[in-house]
């Protein structure tokens, strides 16, 4: 692998084809302020081995500039101090553990830390798989969907009891808590010096990491956590990888989330350099969401070109990774890549591609299914950066890396293989900022050109939209999203379907609170009663999920009790 120093030299390196071809880029960057939005996400500052060489200190000044500081609320976090994570009593061993652990990239011989991006992305995950710990997990799929059963959603309340229990206001805000460190080794700075550290990662080599996708593996019954931009090092420091996947299977997350000790982590989904424009720069390679569908696993990424301004970035193209058991390795689907516009992929710009290039799936409940009917994975999408609206597209759930099949929905029907007739159905904005703002809003509109001026302008602004993650959560007997808005704050909305209604916006997390906040990313077993609580009854009603944290540059568990929406809700 490219040293994370000679990787990150160009970072803050704007493409040189889209500033040659001027207004676009003007345009697209003109804006750039507007984005405002709650958390700081992102990935790396290190650069991914097929950009150029350069400093550290450039690339992790890049980093936090761009994309990291929060873009309006800015509160300086504390200095460091020093601590020692203090250790944690491990919780029940694993027992049996499928023998598939889809976490390695494959074999390679060479595993040293330096090893290239494209060598296997875990001996130790593959190895540690083959030890023999063989055999169904205790969860399989038919034990989900009867413990899911056992948790009454809010439709099948009783009449006279919901009528009872109806409340008409819902509440505007809930308490949400820190449980515990997911990632990191010293994690002294503020907020979160004092916070339990339940995993020590030394032994994955991660010292600093964010994002944290989860989704469930029906296969092998872990939770699965993709994080973006990696270092074993203290100050974004030691050995970079653009993403690695660790893996859990802890049921019992009231105190804490613990890992699975596989080894060293390496970084399994490798640069594509092939897909980046001839002459484009890509920075990295970040996940931002997950699913398991028709026994697949699949990781939906966006290739990074630039950090650029707070709360914004622009991305090349974004793609789904899917893991092959064959070859015991994660691979690019060329077919399900999104060109962010013009000259950024060598892949062809489709017209509303550039409102997809983060996204958050969910796989409709097979209670929401019609006998014989199609079961949909939703896909909601988002632009690059924090500013834009969040949109909604559906496929079967076996059609995944197809994008042909793909349904959009523009407001009132659901409409095949056109993205640019996608409706925002959240963070809805009539005019983006900037004194070119009406040039870039008449560029998305599908009845301009069909919309392909957009890939010039990019997406619309104004919507404030960051990184998020869905959820059907079967206590609720609701759809759950979750968010980063423009106060940068995390905002929780629920709907009977992903096409909404959304209810209105619940503040769970603030900037106040937590300064340098971004991507909450909801566990996928929270309210389906499948986690327990210290005395092993099921634990439902609190929503489990992860959130980063600039200051320390690591990920921690919060847990949010969602009671108060189930009495609302009724």
């Amino acid at each position: 692998m490219t040293s994370p120093k000679r990787a990150a030299r160009h970072i803050g390196r704007i493409g040189a084809l889209a500033v040659a071809l001027g207004v676009g880029h003007i345009l697209a960057s003109g804006t750039a302020v507007a984005s405002a939005d709650a958390g700081d996400q992102g990935s790396g500052a290190a650069q991914q081995s097929t950009s150029s060489a350069g400093s550290g200190t450039n690339r992790r000044a890049s980093r936090a500039a761009a994309i990291r500081t929060p873009a309006r609320q800015s509160v300086a976090p504390t200095a460091p101090v020093a601590a020692v994570a203090v250790p944690q009593t491990p919780k029940a061993p694993v027992h049996g553990l499928a023998s598939r652990l889809i976490s390695a990239v494959g074999p390679s011989a060479d595993t040293a830390p330096g090893a290239p991006v494209d060598s296997p992305a875990s001996w130790a995950l593959a190895a540690w798989t083959r030890r023999g710990l063989a055999g169904p997990s205790g969860r399989s799929v038919a034990v989900r969907a009867a413990a899911a059963a056992s948790v009454a959603p809010a439709a099948a309340v009783d009449a006279g009891v919901a009528a009872a229990a109806v409340v008409t206001t819902q509440p505007t805000s809930l308490t949400s808590a820190p449980i515990g460190w997911v990632t990191g080794q010293r994690n002294s700075g503020y907020p979160g010096l004092n916070w339990t550290q339940t995993n020590n990662t030394k032994w994955a080599g991660v010292y600093g990491t964010d994002v944290g996708v989860m989704w469930f593996n029906s296969d092998n019954g872990m939770t699965q956590l993709a994080f973006g931009d990696t270092f074993s090092a203290a100050n974004m420091s030691g050995d970079w990888r653009s993403n690695v996947l660790l893996l859990s299977s802890d049921t019992q997350l009231y105190n804490g989330l613990d890992l699975v000790n596989t080894g060293y982590a390496y970084q399994f989904i490798p640069a594509a350099r092939n897909q980046v424009f001839f002459i484009g720069s890509e920075v990295t390679n970040i996940p931002s969401s997950a699913v398991y569908a028709n026994g697949q696993n699949y990781v939906n990424y966006f290739s990074v070109k630039s950090w650029d301004t707070p709360g914004s970035w622009t991305t090349n193209y974004s793609a789904i990774s899917m893991y092959n058991p064959a070859t015991d390795k994660w691979e690019l689907q060329p077919s399900t890549v999104r060109s962010a516009g013009w000259f950024r992929s060598s892949t062809p710009y489709v017209a509303g591609s550039q409102n997809f290039q983060q996204a958050a799936y969910v796989l409709e409940p097979e209670s929401k299914v019609a006998p014989g009917g199609t079961r949909y994975v939703y896909a909601f999408g988002t632009p690059s950066g924090r500013s834009g609206s969040a949109f909604l597209s559906r496929v079967p759930e076996g059609a995944i890396t197809d994008l042909k099949q793909y349904e959009y929905w523009d407001g009132s029907s659901w409409v095949p293989d056109k993205p640019a007739v996608a409706a925002p159905i959240i963070g809805d904005s009539p005019n983006s900022a900037g004194l070119f703002g009406f040039v870039r809003d008449l560029a998305n509109n599908p009845n301009f050109f069909g919309g392909w001026f957009a890939g010039l302008t990019g997406a619309k602004t104004g919507g404030n939209v960051s990184e998020m993650s869905v959820q059907y959560n079967d206590y609720l007997g609701k759809y759950v999203v979750m968010y980063g808005n423009g106060a940068n704050n995390v905002i929780l909305r629920t709907a009977d379907t992903p096409e909404g209604p959304w209810s209105d916006p619940i503040t769970v997390a603030t900037s106040f609170q937590y300064p340098g906040l971004y991507a909450p990313m909801i566990h996928p077993l929270s309210g389906t009663g499948e986690l327990t609580d210290a005395a092993g009854a099921p634990d439902v009603s609190n929503l489990y999920w992860n959130m980063s944290l600039w200051g320390n540059y690591n990920v921690v568990l919060m847990k949010t009790d969602i009671a108060a929406l189930k009495t609302t809700l009724v």
